[in-house]
């Protein structure tokens, strides 16, 4: 019952950002039957796949809205919607870099854990799955896993919980904290709590300094990193 409670969670804060915004910029002047057929096929991708139908629904609101406009959020002069190639290798520099650090940092929050509060370390069930998968599988998760699963949870997390709803209300220190601490609860991985908060407060760095697709790119860096470690 918890984890399919769990799962349940997981859908809704992945998916619910990205049908609002489909609704707003896609769906609301459409007739009721689009709006009722578009809405049904996204919960039911939602429901079966969890991140295919918000990662659709990114790909289709940047191609047709997003790409198209500058986006120039509290009033300051970074494109949030567009990168250029050196941003991209800095971007992946920087990620690297904070990464180590990151990792240094979890290394030690480990040891704590395992000598001091004597807890059983547990993997990620992504970790899991994707080590014992064939080949095949490994394809489709590494896919997962470095592609889709950035674009989405950045574009959750770093475009609409720590730009539209926290930062218009706060400092943005504090919406980078709540951001990175959302962030770090959805991965549902206590061992792993340092290393997920760490990368949330970069991406939320980076999307104010650079964009959401730096954002994404550092996302997919530091996932990649994970996976060549498997």
């Amino acid at each position: 019952m918890k984890s399919q409670l769990v799962i349940t969670l997981l859908i809704a804060g992945l998916n619910i950002p990205v049908y609002l915004e489909l609704y707003k910029h896609a769906l609301k002047s459409r007739a009721i039957w689009i709006k009722a057929a578009i809405t049904f096929i996204f919960w039911g991708a939602a429901i079966a796949t969890q991140t295919m139908a918000a990662f659709v629904g990114i790909v289709y609101l940047y191609l047709t809205y997003y790409r198209h406009i500058r986006n120039d959020v509290n009033n300051d002069e970074v494109d949030k919607w567009h990168i250029n190639g050196s941003n991209s290798l800095r971007v992946v520099f920087i990620t690297v870099l904070a990464r180590t650090g990151i990792a240094i940092v979890n290394f030690v929050y480990i040891i704590i854990l395992v000598k001091f509060v004597k807890y059983n370390i547990q993997l990620q069930d992504i970790i899991v799955t994707y080590s014992e998968a064939q080949f095949a599988a490994k394809l489709i998760l590494a896919l997962e896993i470095v592609l889709v699963a950035p674009i989405v949870e950045e574009y959750v997390f770093r475009y609409f919980l720590y730009d539209k709803i926290f930062s218009s209300r706060m400092p943005l220190l504090i919406a980078a904290l709540f951001s990175a601490a959302l962030f770090t609860i959805v991965h549902f991985n206590i061992s792993g709590i340092p290393t997920f908060f760490g990368l949330g407060l970069l991406g939320a760095y980076l999307y104010q300094k650079k964009g959401y697709w730096a954002a994404v790119i550092a996302h997919a860096a530091s996932n990649l990193i994970s996976l060549l470690f498997i």
